[in-house]
């Protein structure tokens, strides 16, 4: 027999769940539509259609007057301002050796002929052909900077002769320079001989010119007085530094590594088995002995000298150029514009100095003070940090982040 009343008590129940999630579900399509529309409609109620939303994207860069410089490129103003200016630089350096150069054509009396002398592992090659770029330079007619000139246009062609006497030695060789000199020195030092001589006599019409010689060169009298008829420029590093450098060898599972040119140690050197072991204590010692003895050969030759193992010249040795131009005009007496190089040197390592220490904002107080005691280089101030200090009233914690950036030079030197 069929019964007739009131639903079951669980069907009630399903039916409750039931409209519960249907009111649920409408104010959440309710309050997203609403939503929506308060945030400038991603979504929009066409009659009773929901549109896909567009997802927002980044506002267009503005280009043109105020906005992006370069446009192909998506450069900012800001960057390409800075490229602007790093590449000018770069064409002030070039300038001032064109400048240089000129001017010790018109002097009868001054050497055209340049002997850069150090030990191997001084970038003094590198060092070389940027002063000889230099001086060498003819800026593009178009007006075109040196750093910004394009491949496959056709610009004024750099000309000079930059020689290097070790390979220029090793050309002449009957066999490997290092078994020539274990075997004969005397026939070695008389191919070294021949190659200075030989670029002594060499006409260059009026082009720059110089050569790397060997480390070991300055120790024949013949060499030497051959030097002097030139200018003789030392580029000087710590014999640590030229260690280091002569040692290098990849590290182990540091995967194939081939270096643009592999630095040989001095032939002297690899004679007395003193490579391929940076880390052979006796043999550093002896070096670093070797190299000190050279350096008192290459202060008494020298006529400039340039220190290539501080930051900056390290890793661009245009920047080493610059002074080196600028070096060469006081010591020829070539009017330049501006400050010394002993001025603008001192400057430019105190700056740094002083960012070591971060103590840049006392960069005036420390100039004027280098003014007053006649300080020429950044050593004489860390020999005199007590004084430096209290010329700058520095606090307590200042004066040891100076005393902390003096020790750090000072182990370098």
């Amino acid at each position: 027999m069929a019964r007739h009343g009131l639903p079951r008590p669980g069907c009630l129940l399903a039916a409750a769940l039931l409209l519960v999630s249907l009111l649920q579900f409408q104010w959440l399509d309710f309050t997203a539509w609403r939503s929506a529309d308060r945030n400038c409609s991603s979504s929009r109620l066409v009659g009773w259609r929901w549109q896909p939303s567009v997802r927002g994207q980044l506002p267009a860069m503005r280009l043109g007057p105020g906005g992006g410089s370069d446009p192909v490129n998506n450069v900012s103003p800001e960057m390409s301002a800075a490229g602007r200016k790093y590449a000018q630089k770069y064409e002030d350096i070039m300038l001032a050796g064109q400048k240089v150069w000129e001017e010790m054509l018109k002097k009868d009396e001054v050497p055209k002929k340049i002997y850069f002398i150090g030990t191997n592992g001084n970038t003094g090659e590198m060092v070389a052909e940027a002063l000889m770029d230099s001086l060498a330079y003819v800026p593009a007619p178009d007006g075109t900077l040196f750093l910004r000139r394009k491949p496959g246009v056709d610009y004024p062609k750099l000309k000079y002769y930059l020689l290097n006497g070790d390979k220029e030695l090793a050309a002449r060789a009957p066999k490997s320079p290092v078994d020539l000199y274990m075997e004969d020195e005397k026939k070695y030092r008389e191919l070294e001989t021949e190659v200075l001589k030989e670029f002594q006599n060499l006409e260059t019409e009026g082009q720059p010119a110089g050569i790397i010689v060997g480390e070991s060169a300055v120790s024949i009298p013949e060499n030497v007085e051959i030097l002097k008829t030139g200018l003789v420029i030392w580029i000087d590093v710590a014999a640590e530094f030229s260690w280091s450098k002569t040692q290098m060898r990849a590290k182990a599972g540091g995967g194939l590594f081939i270096p643009y040119e592999i630095i040989r140690p001095p032939v002297w050197c690899i004679a007395n088995g003193w490579d391929g072991d940076i880390d052979d204590g006796e043999a550093k010692a002896e070096y670093m002995d070797m190299v000190e003895k050279y350096n008192e050969m290459y202060e008494e030759v020298a006529d400039l000298r340039l220190r290539a193992d501080t930051p900056g010249i390290v890793e661009n040795q245009y920047w080493g150029a610059e002074r080196l131009s600028k070096a060469i005009a006081e010591f020829y007496g070539i009017d330049t514009e501006g400050a010394s190089v002993e001025e603008e040197v001192l400057e430019r390592d105190l700056e740094k100095f002083l960012e070591s220490a971060r103590l840049s904002k006392y960069m005036q107080a420390a100039l004027d003070w280098c003014d007053e005691q006649g300080a020429a280089s950044i050593e004489d101030i860390v020999e005199n940090t007590d004084d430096f200090a209290e010329a700058l009233s520095l606090k307590p914690l200042e004066k040891k982040r100076l005393a902390k950036a003096a020790e750090s030079v000072a182990a370098v030197a």
